[in-house]
């Protein structure tokens, strides 16, 4: 996937290594492990396109890769994320439900 670092200057990145997208002043951006991008698309148009490989909407400013996510904090209403501390992403309350429920049936799964 072709971003763009904060310099303008391209940059290409494997989808595998996506944390999660936001959207902040109209600007998307693409987080990884390795630091945070610029895609040049509207948030709805990146869901659109991710939902059916495992992309959810869980604030109206972040659609999150749910292979990523180890865990959900109640507290803090946000998802953390495999292999990177301090990264998280929140999640609106109407949408606790699902990823309680995606992170349930995970658990299940691998056991």
């Amino acid at each position: 996937m072709r971003v763009l670092k904060p310099d303008g200057t391209p940059h290409e990145i494997r989808e595998e290594e996506i944390l999660y997208f936001s959207s902040y002043q109209n600007t998307l951006y693409v987080h990884t492990e390795e630091g945070e991008f610029i895609y040049p698309i509207s948030l709805s148009e990146l869901y659109a396109a991710y939902r059916p490989v495992g992309y959810e909407r869980l604030d109206r400013s972040n659609v999150v890769n749910t292979r990523q996510v180890s865990e959900y904090d109640p507290e803090r209403k946000a998802v953390m994320f495999r292999g990177s501390p301090g990264s998280y992403a929140p999640v609106s309350e109407p949408n606790e439900r699902k990823i309680k429920k995606l992170l349930n049936d995970r658990e299940r799964e691998e056991t």
